[in-house]
Parts: C-alpha cells; sequence; structure tokens
C-alpha cells in the first residue's frame, strides 16, 4: 500500500471509531463509576497524588495512575460526563495506533514483508470491534484501554533496545521502557505479562531472524521479570476476599480454574460471534471436570495449543512466507492466552467474566485470523481474490462499527443498559440491583423498589457485601417515599448480617430522623462515623441530626470535619455554610461556598442561591 494510502486510511479510521463511540460521550455513570470516579475522595484531589502513598498503592495492585487521570480531568471540568468519556476515547485512539505499529513489527520479525495493508486491517477490527465497548464506554475500564497503551508502547521500546548493537543505546531504550511498564502497572496490573509476552516473542523469527540471541532478551526481561515477583506477591497478600482472592465464598481455585475453561471459549466465541453482550453475565460455575460445558471447553482450548504448537513446529525452521505466517499465527494463539492468563487461571475472582478483560488480548486472535487468512489469499494468486479481500474487510469493519455503535448506545443510559442484563441474566440478583439503581436515579421509586426486593429474592447464595448493598439501596428507595418504618426494617435487616456497614448505618440514622426518634438517629449516625473508611458522608448524617437535636455546636464540628474530609463536596459546603450562619459567622460561611467546587450546572445555581448575600470577591 503506497504511504499516502495509509496515512489517508489511518485518518479516516480514526474518526470513523470515534463516530461510532459519540453516543456514549454523554453517557450516564455507570456500574461501580460512582466509587471509582463520582465519589472517590481521592479522583477530587489532585495534590493526594505527589503522597508515597501513591506508589505504594502502584506496588500493593492499585491503580493510581487511572486515579490520576480522572483527578486531571475533575480538575480540568469536574465530574463532566462529556470529558470523561472523551478522554476515554482518546486513550482507544491511541491504543489503535500502537496496535497497528505493533502488528507491523509482529509481521517484521516474523520474516513477513511488512503489509502495511494487513496491520491497517488488524487495527480496524480492533478499533471498532463491539467486545471492545466495556474498556471505552465504562468510565472506570479506562484503566484497561490505558494500560494497554503502556503494554504496547514499553514492548516496541524493548524491542527497539535489542536492535541496538552497543549496550549504551539498547539501556536507553530499556529503561524507557521500564517506565512506561511501572506507569502501565500503576493503570492496571495486567502489564504483569509484559515481560513474558516480550520472551514469547522469541517463537516469531525464523532460521534468520532478527530478534536478538536469547541471553540478551533475557537479561533485558531480567529488571521486568524481578519486578512482576515483587508485585504479584504483595498484590496476592493484599487481596480483600470479597471480589478476588482465594477467600471467596464458593469459589475455591480448582472450581474457578476449570470454569476457565468454559469462559475462554466463551470469549472466542464472542470475538467471532459478539451476540448477546453482557455487563452482568451470570455465568454457570463448573460442577467439576466431569461437566460437559467444561471437558468440551477443556478438548477445545487442548486441541487450539495444540494446534498452535504443531503449526510453530511445522514452521519454525522455514524462511518461507509460509514459515512466516505459521508463526505468526502460532504466536497470535499464545498472545490470547497469555495476556488472559491472569484473570483465567487459578487466583479467583467473583466476576468470572467480564468483556473488558478482553481488550488486549483480543489482538492476538485478530492477528492470527488477518494473517492466516492473508497466507490463504496469496497462495491463491488471483488478483481478483484481492479485491474480493478488500471487499470483505470493509464490509465486516461496517457490520463491526454498527454493531459497536448500538451497543454504546445501551452504554450511555442506565435503564438502557440494566434492562438489557436484566434481559440476559434475570436470575442475578445483581442484574436486578443495578436496574433497581437506574430506575431510583430516574425518580422511579416503587420500579426502584420493586427490582430491590426481586434482586432480595435472588440473593440468598450471593455474598454478604452484594445482599447488604441491596438492603442498603431499598432502605434509601423506602425513606424516599416517606416510608421511614419500612426503611428502618430493611436497613436493620442488612445489618443483622453486617453490623459495621457504615452506609447502612447512615441510612438506619436518616429513616429515625424522619420519625423524629432523634436519640436512635444520632447514635446510628455516630457508629457509621466510626465504621466508615472514609467518613465524609456519615459525618454529613451526624451533622444533620444533630441539627435537629438543636445541638449547633455538635453539627458544626460534624459539618467541618466533611469538608475538611472532601471540601469539593457541594452538599457538605452548603451544610457547613449553613451551620455558620445560623451562628452568625457569615463571612465564614461565604468563604466556605467559595472554596467549593462546581461540578455541574445544576449545582451551580444551588451555589449561586446560596451566594446571595456574600460580599463579591
Amino acid at each position: 500500500m503506497p504511504k499516502k494510502w495509509l496515512i489517508a486510511a489511518l485518518a479516516g479510521l480514526l474518526p470513523l471509531t470515534a463516530l461510532v463511540y459519540a453516543p456514549g460521550l454523554y453517557g450516564e455513570f455507570q456500574f461501580d463509576d460512582g466509587l471509582a470516579v463520582q465519589f472517590n475522595p481521592a479522583v477530587h484531589h489532585l495534590e493526594s497524588f505527589t503522597h508515597a502513598s501513591s506508589l505504594a498503592g502502584m506496588v500493593r495492585g492499585g491503580r493510581p495512575l487511572t486515579e490520576l487521570t480522572f483527578a486531571v480531568d475533575y480538575r480540568l471540568a469536574g465530574n463532566d460526563l462529556f470529558l470523561l468519556h472523551a478522554t476515554n476515547l482518546a486513550i482507544h485512539l491511541g491504543v489503535v495506533l500502537l496496535v497497528f505499529f505493533f502488528t507491523r513489527r509482529m509481521l517484521t520479525l516474523s520474516g513477513a514483508t511488512s503489509r502495511a495493508s494487513l496491520a491497517l486491517t488488524v487495527a480496524a477490527i480492533f478499533a471498532l470491534h463491539p467486545l471492545q465497548t466495556q474498556a471505552v464506554a465504562y468510565l472506570s475500564q479506562r484503566a484497561e484501554s490505558l494500560a494497554s497503551a503502556f503494554y504496547l508502547g514499553s514492548l516496541l521500546l524493548l524491542l527497539a533496545a535489542e536492535r541496538r548493537e552497543r549496550w549504551a543505546a539498547s539501556a536507553g531504550f530499556c529503561a524507557g521502557s521500564f517506565a512506561l511498564f511501572a506507569l502501565g502497572l500503576g493503570a492496571k496490573p495486567i502489564l504483569a505479562t509484559l515481560p513474558f509476552a516480550y520472551l514469547l516473542m522469541g517463537l516469531l523469527p525464523g532460521p534468520h531472524g532478527l530478534l536478538a540471541r536469547p541471553w540478551k532478551r533475557l537479561a533485558l526481561a531480567a529488571p521486568f521479570l524481578g519486578s512482576i515477583l515483587v508485585t504479584t506477591v504483595v498484590t496476592l497478600v493484599g487481596l480483600n476476599g470479597q471480589v478476588a482472592g482465594f477467600s471467596i465464598p464458593s469459589m475455591p481455585a480448582g472450581r474457578y480454574f476449570f470454569t476457565q475453561w468454559h469462559v475462554l471459549v466463551t470469549y472466542l466465541r464472542l470475538l467471532f460471534w459478539p451476540a448477546g453482550q453482557n455487563v452482568d453475565w451470570d455465568f454457570p460455575l463448573a460442577r467439576g471436570l466431569a461437566d460437559p460445558a467444561v471437558l468440551g471447553s477443556g478438548l477445545l482450548l487442548v486441541g487450539l495449543l495444540a494446534g498452535a504448537g504443531i503449526l510453530f513446529s511445522r514452521c519454525r525452521s522455514r524462511a518461507d512466507r509460509a514459515g512466516a505466517v505459521g508463526r505468526a499465527a502460532a504466536f497470535g494463539v499464545a498472545w490470547f492466552f497469555l495476556l488472559l492468563a491472569p484473570t483465567s487461571s487459578v487466583v479467583p475472582l467473583a466476576d468470572v467474566l467480564m468483556e473488558h478483560r478482553l481488550y488486549l488480548a483480543s489482538w492476538g486472535v485478530f492477528f492470527a485470523v488477518a494473517v492466516l487468512a492473508d497466507g490463504l489469499a496469496e497462495r491463491l494468486h488471483r488478483p481478483r481474490f484481492s479485491h474480493f479481500g478488500v471487499a470483505v474487510v470493509l464490509g465486516l469493519c461496517a457490520v463491526l462499527a454498527t454493531a459497536t455503535h448500538f451497543r454504546v448506545g445501551l452504554w450511555s443510559a442506565k435503564l438502557l443498559l440494566w434492562s438489557d442484563a436484566v434481559a440476559k441474566s434475570p436470575h442475578k440478583a445483581r442484574a436486578h440491583l443495578g436496574l433497581g439503581n437506574a430506575y431510583r436515579m430516574a425518580g422511579q421509586i416503587q420500579p426502584a423498589i420493586d427490582e430491590y426486593k426481586n434482586a432480595l429474592n435472588l440473593a440468598a447464595s450471593d455474598p454478604v457485601w452484594i445482599r447488604t448493598r441491596i438492603h442498603e439501596k431499598l432502605a434509601v428507595a423506602l425513606l424516599s417515599q416517606g416510608r421511614a418504618e419500612d426503611a428502618i426494617a430493611a436497613a436493620q435487616a442488612g445489618l443483622a448480617e453486617d453490623p459495621n456497614h457504615s452506609a447502612l448505618l447512615g441510612t438506619l440514622a436518616m429513616a429515625h430522623l424522619q420519625r423524629h426518634e432523634l436519640p436512635q438517629a444520632e447514635a446510628a449516625a455516630e457508629q457509621s462515623v466510626r465504621t466508615a473508611s472514609n467518613p465524609a458522608s456519615s459525618l454529613l448524617v451526624l451533622g444533620t441530626v444533630r441539627l435537629q437535636m438543636g445541638n449547633q455546636a455538635g453539627a458544626t464540628d460534624a459539618f467541618e470535619g466533611a469538608v475538611k474530609l472532601d471540601p469539593d463536596e457541594l452538599k457538605g459546603g452548603l451544610l457547613l455554610a449553613g451551620a455558620y450562619r445560623a451562628q452568625g459567622r457569615a463571612q465564614e460561611a461565604c468563604d466556605v461556598l467559595r472554596s467549593v467546587r462546581e461540578p455541574n450546572p445544576e449545582q451551580r445555581e444551588q451555589m449561586n442561591q446560596a451566594l446571595v448575600g456574600c460580599p463579591p470577591r
């Protein structure tokens, strides 16, 4: 492909991808976006990322770099959904470009000619495939795409390092690669597989390959391997057992491992036929090795791996085009399994299948299939076949773009996404919880209550943290209908399972307050403050209760504590300013209001009303 046509094609692919994802640019916060972005105190304070705790969080398998990008967005425009989604999309477009250059490099290493058109095809499928929507349209999974960008960039620099004959030049590129690797770990620990992916590239060259000698490759990979060893041990030790780790109830390592055989086959099916995508899969757990789904999946996976091994062994010493195609295809298959190893092995995760985990792993399948199809087309030696191939690729891209566009539309609205989830996972409690939350946020309280009750009926065997969350949301919905007695019953049912659940205690306090049971309300609010990991919202509840009790000083202390913990939270600023004004401290009230960030137009109107009476700056 001529260079000018290549540039034009890439220049067209990026805006096309942006257009496909346009419906999600004003999409709502979804799933755990509230915890990760919207109400995350760390995101609201850019200065906190200068502390040593951010580095410690990276070592423990945290995501401080991802949080930092959210904090930068917040500093620029608050919780502006357009900016947040636009940043996610920009990262995806950057990864698409990296995929193009990485694919070209892999083709060259395998001994194939540097087929720009083939690399462009792989990049286009990667950009437009609907399986990528969860990593792009779901704000919290910026972690996946951001880490993938550092993953590919680090590998490209490592390859540049080994091409240098002089150790000084190699060291510079290796240092740059390690820096990207370290940053990627701070985005998401998927980079744990990077040194193994680099060593796996030893499969690509033929008898006249371009990769460095094995000893140099090992020397370049050594610092990465050492870092991964430390990070992996610390991460495994720090797993809390609720969503990941070896202590998840009803999820022993063996059962999880067997379940992942079926999951991997489902991933492959979704890559070839992405029907039935779901934000919250109700995936069956393996009953044992004799489970037909497990046994069938295992045989298929063994056949795929064995086929890749045989293909590689037959092509390893061949210097012709067919040998290059075989080695490249085998490498793509190995890449798929390697990149999914951290989430599809023996370390249990509460969610056995999540579509965003396929984001970078999918490249291996796209690459292998594209290389094999291109090799077949070349063997046919028919000029008109090339035109047919172009038409097939363009048609495929059109189909994928259309499917992705509609899937992004679901991600843009809570009610759409969770109605789809309940339709596909009707027996999963968390899907009904998500739909209940969507109804409640839309002001449809009774449908929300009905969904929460459905969720409770289905949650008998679910972990305690899911049942307590359902009780909490049900209590909040009942309270918003003025049904304080029912809200107290729901909150107490949740607290019977987890007596120190701070959000449930806060809701219980507000229910008692609605019934004017002030001593009980204060006791629940105080316990909520004591048990909360970040008691900012609990302090607001305590302050509100104390105001009703006539304890102005105590209320002010609570509001001051909440604002100190989260100075950008508008509700806390308004409550503290009101407390100051009630004590005749008008200037302090105005100072508090002016220090609060205004994340959106609705809150800006509240702020303008609260500032009435304050002198201009």
